[in-house]
């Protein structure tokens, strides 16, 4: 029941300036729906399970993030989490001097440039692969401190919902080297995103302006798909 809680979370994915949708699937069958609204230096996006899922275990979470447009290491974020009869919310934003102050007043001292997982997919779908490709960053989760990339696949067409959109198709490593300052909350995903074990694959569209197609999460044989279904302008 844990594994099936763990993937039903949602997926991490989704960047441009407009409305997007994108349907997570689980074995093929329709799991959740993620919308995501973003702009030059924020990206905000909520995930709701969907049928069964929501039956078994009802979800709707909301993910806030600001970043830096021109390096896109991260500014604030925040979320907020429902998932059953758990709910919380959990803040954090970085100080002038380099800290990352959260609400309960835990401080981490973080690099400089740090990213996360939303900044670090807003910089997937910005830049180009050239630049992307095998370089480390700084990254930090949730209290917890490491590094992360991206890893060129292969180039291939990716279904969009309306057409076969030609991508840019990545591997997103994350390690955590440091979680002793962890801020611990019962939110599945960003819990298991950062799982060792957890392989997490991105699809971009190479024609800008760029966006993420598809993207892919597997924990164990249990393979989370989200694939964009509508790209519009507000």
């Amino acid at each position: 029941m844990e594994t099936i809680k763990v993937v039903l979370i949602k997926s991490f994915f989704c960047i441009g300036l407009f409305a997007q949708e994108y349907s997570i699937s689980i074995f093929g069958f329709h799991a959740a729906d993620v919308s995501l609204k973003r702009d030059s230096t924020s990206s905000e996006f909520q995930t709701n399970n969907r049928g069964l899922f929501d039956l078994i275990w009802p979800t709707s979470n909301i993910y806030k993030t600001v970043f830096d447009k021109n390096n896109f290491s991260i500014k604030k974020w925040e979320k907020v989490i429902k998932q059953g009869s758990y709910k919380v919310k959990v803040s954090g934003s970085v100080t002038s001097d380099g800290y990352m102050k959260y609400e309960d007043e835990k401080i981490i001292m973080i690099k400089n440039e740090t990213k996360t997982v939303f900044t670090f997919l807003e910089m997937a779908a910005t830049m180009d692969k050239d630049y992307l490709d095998t370089k480390w960053f700084p990254y930090e989760h949730e209290g917890s401190l490491g590094r992360a990339r991206l890893i060129w696949a292969d180039s291939l067409n990716q279904w969009s919902g309306k057409d076969s959109i030609f991508c840019d198709h990545y591997r997103f490593d994350i390690e955590i080297t440091d979680s002793t300052k962890q801020v611990k909350t019962n939110d599945y995903f960003m819990n298991n995103i950062v799982r060792p074990d957890c392989v997490r694959e991105i699809w971009v569209s190479r024609k800008n302006p760029k966006n993420i197609i598809a993207a892919k999460i597997s924990l164990g044989a249990i393979p989370v798909l989200a694939r964009i279904q509508i790209a519009k302008e507000t």
